[in-house]
């Protein structure tokens, strides 16, 4: 079975960076082993922005971090017309703009499942990718 191709949102890519919540990051990184993943400059900028305000790792290391991450995972790049796209998503399925934007960058990548635990987990969107809150059991648990 060949691995899939996954949409990291910024609130999952946290946690396999930081030590706040080790099974979410235990939890995260389990996933991250069996996927291809992808993210985009978006969640990149989100999460240098997390990384500075909320945590005490130093610039460089940030720095040294992204460039890891980049090796490690495709990157998407918004451009105009991901961000015109984005609109006919939002005023579908009335996600905020950004959380649209990421919706958007992962199906124009061709991700079958998208990683995130602040949108409805087990939607479908467009047919074509799949929301999976990689916290929550087959019962709706938080694991």
């Amino acid at each position: 079975m060949s691995a899939v191709k996954t949409f990291v949102d910024t609130n999952v890519l946290i946690y396999a960076f930081t030590a706040d919540e080790p099974t979410k990051r235990e939890t995260t990184l389990k996933f991250l082993d069996n996927c291809l993943p992808v993210i985009s400059t978006q969640v990149i900028k989100e999460f240098s922005n997390i990384l500075l305000k909320k945590t005490k790792i130093n610039l460089k290391n940030i720095r040294e971090t992204i460039k890891e991450i980049a090796d490690v995972t495709s990157v998407v790049s918004e451009d105009l017309e991901l961000i015109f796209l984005s609109f006919d998503i939002h005023e579908r399925y009335e996600y905020s703009f950004y959380d649209s934007l990421i919706i958007t960058a992962a199906i124009s990548s061709k991700c079958q499942v998208l990683l995130s635990e602040d949108m409805q987990d087990g939607q479908i969107i467009d047919g074509k990718l799949k929301i999976v809150n990689p916290f929550k059991n087959r019962q709706g648990d938080v694991k």
